[in-house]
């Protein structure tokens, strides 16, 4: 019992010990690659980092150099314009999932112990050559015992230990930034983290792509020319993912401007209208290296690690958007933005409308697609979502990011496409079933229902008021925020006073163990245990007081450090 304690605790140590030995490497390739301010004052430029180089280009190498996390992380910060410039989104853009090949005897073992059964007794054959590598996944070439070709997509050894003590890191360091940094807690950094940790678990979890695989088939246009790979739950789990192969090219390969790259383009938009406006479930990175090209032009689209959902509600401020940006509608447009992002404080709607129908005029106005500047709308967009200080949520995020990828296909490989022929029959027919005399019955209902409740309410509730009233409970009270932090603040200083006496005895104590310590066990671990709380007593001292700047301290990040087994 004692001996699994002990083993418990050393597992415990070490495992802190991994982090505080990640973390400074986490520091040491900051300061390499120029971004030693972010460690201490005056580190800007130590280190090797070319001083010529955009900051930009050196934070999406930093990312790189940091490995499989950080580099997903630069990925989904490439969809957030609202948080980055142009700048630094482009370089983020540019990060790829290159990863040294795994050796087949580990994929091996990882395949096995994820499906329970030896390779050769699920394939007839299986390629030990990968087909690719990815940060989180290795892919290669099978045959079923029925003779189907596959792809089989295996997960790295050892990468969810790795992305979960990453995240750990990150997290600490976003909460950070938040409680030092005013502008960074309305761009919810920590929270910007949260999601990115929920997106890449379910990266993670093999059989949620297989999910959003079978929800794209069940969902594709029979009467269009693209689908979706097949996946075999059979031979398929957490860590091993297995999909039909389809025999096709990228379509980075084709001409721009031929009839294969025009009919893929046309696809690709009716695909994306039809999963954003009618299924709320699209794709969430249509990148062309994830579009496949067959010899009789059918298109393929391939990873569904990322995917976007939107409700109805969602849906109908979307296309109220569209109409209200082809009408000019500026009071409309504004309303709708507000409804799709949440304000952190009072909103000028007149300044808003202002400043709406500046970005508009500037970005949205041009005649042809080639002049559209949706890039500069998106970061216009977000600037002016900052200035009003409007939350947008997440899921518009993964939308934008998807809507800008498909443009850049457009851009060049159909520059010509007419959008709105496309995209007309499936608003107007939205609009239609939005006005529909069965809808209008069934939203007149429900709000007739919800006045009822309210009118049947009302009496009870003016009953309890004039009660209140005549009882003497109805109280009036002065807001003073100045004076209603005053108990916070004496409470928060004589907090930080407690914890720096304790800090500073344990520190007292540990030097006073210290000479024998190193010839007692019993005093030795005494010495060590005082050492330890010492440290963690500064460390939160100084998250407090510095990055904290007075609030109140949650020590629940801190122990994130030892929560994995």
């Amino acid at each position: 019992m004692a001996r699994s304690e002990h083993d418990q605790r050393e597992s415990l140590l070490g495992i802190a010990a991994r982090d505080i030995e990640r973390l400074s490497q986490v520091t040491a390739t900051l300061v390499r690659h120029g971004f030693g301010a972010l460690v201490g004052r005056g580190a800007e430029g130590d280190g090797a980092a070319d001083a010529t180089t955009p900051r930009a280009v050196r934070f999406a190498r930093l990312l790189a150099a940091l490995g499989p996390t950080f580099i997903k992380l630069g990925q989904v910060l490439s969809i957030r314009r609202d948080l980055l410039p142009a700048d630094y989104i482009a370089a983020l853009e540019s990060l790829q999932d290159n990863a040294p090949v795994v050796p087949f005897a580990a994929i091996r073992e990882v395949f096995e112990a994820g499906l329970g059964r030896p390779i050769d007794q699920v394939f007839a054959t299986f390629e030990e050559t990968a087909l690719g590598t990815a940060s989180i996944a290795q892919t290669h070439r099978a045959t079923a015992t029925d003779g189907t070709p596959l792809v089989v997509k295996v997960q790295r050894p050892g990468i969810e230990r790795i992305l979960r003590g990453d995240l750990d890191l990150l997290y600490l360091v976003a909460r950070a930034l938040e409680t030092g940094i005013d502008e960074l807690q309305l761009a919810a950094v920590s929270e910007v983290i949260a999601e990115f940790e929920k997106g890449l678990v379910r990266e993670l979890d093999f059989a949620s792509e297989l999910q959003n695989l079978e929800t794209a088939r069940r969902r594709l246009d029979p009467t269009r020319d693209i689908v979706v790979p097949k996946p075999f739950r059979e031979y398929s789990c957490r860590t091993v993912l297995a999909m039909e192969w389809f025999d096709g090219r990228s379509l980075r390969t084709l001409t721009p401007g031929s009839d294969a790259a025009r009919h893929a383009v046309e696809e690709l938009v009716h695909a994306a209208v039809q999963q954003v406006f009618v299924d709320g479930f699209f794709h969430g990175d249509p990148h062309p290296g994830n579009v496949l090209v067959g010899a009789d032009g059918q298109v393929c689209l391939i990873d569904f690690g990322l995917t976007g959902e939107l409700d109805q509600a969602q849906r109908d401020d979307l296309v109220t958007l569209i109409l209200a940006v082809i009408l000019g509608d500026d009071a409309t447009i504004a309303r709708v933005l507000l409804r799709m992002g949440t304000s952190t404080q009072r909103v000028s709607l007149a300044e808003l409308r202002a400043e709406v129908a500046r970005i508009r005029t500037t970005y949205l106005s041009a005649a042809s697609i080639e002049d559209v500047d949706s890039g500069g709308f998106a970061e216009a967009f977000g600037a002016a979502a900052n200035r009003f200080r409007i939350k947008l949520a997440p899921e518009y995020a993964i939308l934008t990011k998807a809507t800008a990828t498909l443009e850049g296909i457009i851009r060049t490989w159909h520059p010509s496409i007419d959008l709105v022929a496309i995209a007309q029959p499936v608003v107007e027919r939205l609009m239609a079933a939005r006005w529909s005399p069965a809808r209008l019955l069934a939203e007149a209902m429900s709000g007739a229902t919800g006045m009822g409740s309210l009118l049947r309410r009302l009496p009870t509730q003016l009953e309890q008021l004039m009660q209140d009233v005549e009882g003497g409970n109805l109280q009036v009270r002065a807001v003073s925020p100045a004076l209603d932090e005053l108990p916070l603040r004496i409470h928060q200083f004589a907090s930080r006073l407690s914890l720096t006496g304790f800090a500073a005895a344990l520190s007292i104590c540990a030097a006073l163990l210290l000479p024998p310590a190193l010839h007692a066990d019993l005093r030795g671990v005494l010495f060590l245990l005082c050492l330890g709380l010492a440290t963690i007593g500064w460390i939160a001292l100084l998250w407090w007081h510095v990055l904290g700047r007075g609030r109140p301290i949650q020590v629940a990040e801190l122990l994130k450090l030892l929560r994995r087994p």
